[in-house]
């Protein structure tokens, strides 16, 4: 951890400094250009233009017989131009040379006579390198990349590529072929653009069968291999404990990650781990003194990705494995806007020093904690006492990638977590308690070049060498967020979705990226892939967008992209990406609370101010664009509709169709079709994403919607509160979203699945009766489709308080976010239900999910055991102090006596009282009795059994008669 005292308000906030280090981008020369030539027959002129270094001298010459022709000199700009009227000869082709520097142009309108004409030359194919290619462990084929892009033709273009090969791969630059082990040949021929084709060449591909087995997998390093990858590393101990449990979960159910970072930026690799350790006892202590967290990477030998064989997209052409070049691209200034300048106040490091001379790779970005930033050691918000401490996190390989695996400690300790104090819907999160290791750099690949959306670390719960127990969570992280759908040349994907993004970029004559122009040969084919349609994703957004753009000064700085400058000019994001290698953050101009770490707001200003380059005030939300302008195609993103019950038996009768626009809604930009990362409880009863959030247009009719390059700042905060449905304040990407009281809205005595313009549910996913929750987050009808907030808060999130140690809270009476939570005894409400969209169970019996709750209570689910936080019989048999007003579960003391006392006592209250709330006033049992695991009891000398799932009734064990006796 660094620390540095001082007191500072929204500019200095973001002051992120930390350990870490790698070299400052180099800001590179003009390249040598021909931008122009050609032949005038009317005024007999030859016309020559270009760019070169400023003031430069350029020497034109005849391309093919060498001739000097004349000479120009560069402006102060780079720009250079020559008109040579009735030269002796019209080149057929030009070349201009300054210094080391040469380059080539055909002379556009030249006459069929022209100097250097030659008869046509046959093109030469170039069928690539021979390849070699090992298979993974439990990998039975592998996609194989044929590159033929290192053909050409002399005198011409190459128009038509043929194969041949078995099998047959298509006749395209770069075909895919799916290979099992053994050695191929394929042979590749190439005509040009006259027609005559040239000799043949070939290719060898080896592809060698699996090494031996790696024994599962695991995701221990974020760094590419040097070398094949045949051994696991090894993992801690599995310790259990009768004293202590260790709950632990990822905050979000998903963390999306670029797979190729160097043209284009959307999330970092970024996981955040909340933890905390119960020190068993009928009065539980929470993270006792003296105890710290550790993770490490782990594998599940049941893990159901090691079923598939089709995964191993992360294995380069040499058999090395590819993680992320992440940190080359920080390296190149990628994160430096969201950091101020790290050689000012009150850092003061030397001149110069940018965010990737800090950061080694296998390290995390720096995270400041917002508890010391806004509260202080005083534990009063804005207080003056306030200070930064930041923290970093690494990859458990970061002292020897694929060989160590050393536990890492968990850095940072929340008493209160702030969340967005300064601004109208913020608050304290108050007596969170928990441990956080924010900015962990997982990659989306395992050891083995395996994608697993779904790793595993293994938390120790440690007093000092001492390892008091263990538990296995869940790290997800996906690369699928499928631009390439779209964006990518329709040769370089299956099954392109759109190739209306290409048509527009060749309608404008540009150039379309493909992945045979990826300048690492190694990378594994996906990675070019997206590096290709990332490349293709700014040229259309420069094309349409770029006479608006401004300089985070609000000075105007249009770009100018021409087929003749596919790359545009210095204010263009593809020459800054392309050009000077310097990659594009799509927050950086569009605002996200999600890389808003110190929780500051839009800014805007210039590099070497607080806002560092960033360009927000001038931009909508980055949710905003993404979502409404996709939105805006209803022909590419389907509506996902309505869940249309049956009324006699409550099945979705439209479940099928809702599945399939999901996949072509939501899942083409969230991960995805093959990750699902929406996999829990929700998901298990039929709920999609639209059920809680509304649909595309409606999340990305958010706080921004007005704000523009001509109407900077006009950021929508003083409408009222969004939860209320008569307001007309937007949401808040991030910070306004449903919880569980959203559709959990009371018990079975009081909830509204009864009240006007809602969609009960009718059954469980068991078939079970409900008409207590709800199927949709919002009322049908709402044009904003705000979030219910019940009044009944059994099982909702807690309300923000009016205060927190004398600071009003800014969104008080609000519901809480789940994710920052905490409900029975101070425990964090994912501790016990799974993270969000992530809720336990997961349907796949042995996924990864399911771990921390098998290990914590015996069965997969909601934690509902006593016994995993409280000594076994320290709790009274009587008690309804647990969860949500739960009584003892599997305890003999409470189904074999105490409950009889509880129920008599109930009887005659309202709705059959507190037992009534759950197991229905009727006694007969409801969605909320459902037994979490098979049970047997013996009861009045006989054996009764209940399914996982079924609801508890009364008469299970006894007639019902007797249930209701008082």
């Amino acid at each position: 951890m660094y620390t540095t005292n001082h007191r500072f308000k929204q500019g200095m906030a973001s002051v992120l400094a930390v350990s870490i280090a790698a070299l400052a981008g180099m800001v590179q020369a003009k390249d040598l250009t021909i931008t122009s030539a050609s032949w005038n027959a009317k005024t007999k002129s030859l016309s020559l233009a270009g760019t070169s270094e400023d003031r430069a001298t350029v020497t034109l010459s005849n391309a093919r017989t060498n001739a000097k022709l004349t000479s120009a000199t560069a402006n102060k700009n780079g720009a250079w131009s020559k008109t040579l009227s009735k030269p002796a000869a019209v080149p057929c082709r030009v070349r201009a040379t300054s210094k080391d520097s040469a380059t080539e142009r055909d002379v556009a309108n030249a006459p069929a006579n022209c100097s250097g004409s030659t008869p046509n030359q046959p093109p030469i194919a170039n069928a690539g390198p021979d390849q070699s290619v090992t298979l993974a462990q439990g990998q039975s084929s592998v996609a194989v990349t044929l590159n033929g892009g290192g053909s050409s033709d002399p005198d011409g273009s190459i128009a038509a590529y043929q194969w041949t090969g078995n099998p047959d791969p298509t006749d395209t630059v770069s075909p895919s072929v799916t290979l099992t082990a053994g050695t191929y040949v394929f042979t590749l021929t190439v005509t040009d653009d006259k027609g005559a084709a040239g000799a043949a060449d070939t290719v060898r591909v080896t592809v060698a069968a699996p090494p031996a087995s790696s024994g599962g997998s695991i995701n221990s390093t974020s760094v590419g291999s040097l070398a094949k990858v045949t051994t696991p590393v090894p993992e801690q101990s599995k310790v259990t404990s009768n004293s202590y449990s260790v709950l632990a979960v990822n905050d979000l159910g998903m963390h999306c990650v670029d797979l190729d970072t160097r043209i284009v930026n959307i999330l970092p690799p970024f996981q955040v781990m909340l933890g905390q350790v119960i020190q068993k006892g009928a009065k539980p202590v929470i993270n006792p003194q003296g105890v710290e967290l550790y993770y490490s990477a782990v594998s599940n030998p049941k893990d159901p990705i090691l079923s598939r064989n089709d995964l191993f997209d992360g294995i380069g052409a040499d058999g090395t494995i590819f993680k992320t070049n992440f940190w080359g691209s920080l390296a190149n200034g990628a994160y430096d806007a969201f950091y101020p300048p790290l050689d000012q106040p009150p850092l003061n490091l030397p001149a110069g020093t940018k965010l990737g001379d800090l950061v080694p790779a296998d390290k995390g970005l720096p995270v400041p904690n917002a508890e010391t930033l806004y509260i202080g050691g005083d534990g009063k918000v804005n207080s003056g006492d306030e200070q930064l401490t930041v923290a970093q996190h690494g990859m458990p390989g970061f002292s020897g990638p694929y060989a160590a695996n050393v536990p890492q400690r968990v850095e940072e300790h929340y008493t209160h977590k702030p969340m967005f104090v300064n601004f109208p819907f913020g608050y304290v999160a108050n007596g969170v308690n928990w441990f956080e290791a924010a900015g962990i750099p997982m990659a989306p690949f395992d050891d083995f070049g395996r994608q697993n959306p779904f790793p595993l670390v293994r938390v120790q719960a440690k007093s000092g060498d001492t390892v008091l127990a263990t538990v296995d969570t869940v790290l997800p992280v996906s690369s699928e967020a499928s631009c390439t759908n779209c964006h990518s040349d329709p040769a370089d994907v299956t099954g392109s979705r759109s190739s209306w993004p290409t048509e527009a970029l060749r309608g404008a004559g540009l150039e379309v990226a493909t992945s045979v122009q990826d300048p690492d040969t190694n990378n594994p084919r996906k990675v070019s892939v997206e590096y290709a349609a990332d490349i293709n994703i700014l040229r259309l957004h420069d094309l349409r967008q770029g006479a608006n753009y401004a300089d985070p000064t609000g000075t105007k700085a249009p770009c100018d992209i021409l087929a003749a400058k596919p790359n545009g000019d210095a204010n263009c994001l593809t020459y800054k990406a392309v050009v000077q290698h310097k990659p594009v953050v799509c927050q950086s101009c569009h605002y996200t609370p999600a890389l808003d770490l110190a929780q500051v707001g839009p800014q805007a200003g210039a590099v070497g101010s607080p806002a560092n380059g960033r360009n927000q005030v001038a931009h909508q939300s980055n949710s905003r664009v993404m979502h409404n302008h996709h939105g805006s195609f209803t022909n590419l993103f389907t509506a996902i509709p309505a869940p249309d019950q049956d009324p006699a038996t409550g099945a979705i009768r439209n479940q099928a169709e809702r599945l399939t626009a999901l996949e072509q809604n939501c899942y083409q930009c969230h991960p995805g079709k093959e990750t699902k990362c929406l996999r829990g409880a929700m998901f298990n009863g039929g709920m999609l994403c639209s059920d809680c959030h509304g649909d595309m247009k409606q999340v990305g009719a958010d706080f921004s919607t007005g704000v523009s390059p001509s109407n900077p700042g006009a950021f929508v905060l003083n409408q009222g509160n969004f939860y209320d449905p008569a307001s007309s304040q937007p949401r808040v990407p991030w910070a306004n979203e449903p919880g569980c009281g959203s559709c959990h809205t009371g018990d079975a005595n009081g909830n509204l699945a009864g009240s006007a313009n809602v969609i009960a549910n009718k059954v469980d996913s068991k078939g079970n009766k409900d008409g207590i929750r709800l199927r949709q987050a919002f009322r049908t009808g709402d044009a904003k489709a705000t979030p219910i907030v019940p009044t009944n808060k059994r099982f909702a999130e807690p309300a923000v308080p009016a205060q927190f140690n004398g600071f009003d809270n800014p969104g008080a009476g609000n519901p809480k976010l789940y994710r920052v939570s905490t409900g029975h005894g101070g425990v964090m409400c994912e501790g016990c239900h799974g993270a969000t969209h992530a809720e336990w169970p997961n349907a796949t019996a042995n996924a990864n999910d399911n771990l921390a709750a098998v290990q914590l209570q015996g069965h997969t689910g909601t934690i509902t055991e006593c016994t995993t936080c409280h000594t076994a019989g320290s709790l009274s048999s009587s008690t309804q102090g647990g969860p949500h007003g739960m009584h003892l579960v599997n305890d003999k003391r409470f189904y074999g006596d105490a409950h009889g006392d509880l129920a008599e006592n109930q009887n005659g209250q309202a709705g059959g009282g507190t037992c009534g709330a759950c197991h229905g006033s009727d006694h007969l049992g409801t969605v909320l009795s459902r037994a979490a695991a098979d049970r047997s009891f013996s009861v009045e000398g006989k054996t009764v059994s209940v399914n996982a799932g079924q609801p508890v009734a009364c008469n299970l064990c006894h007639s019902l008669s007797k249930s209701f006796e008082r």
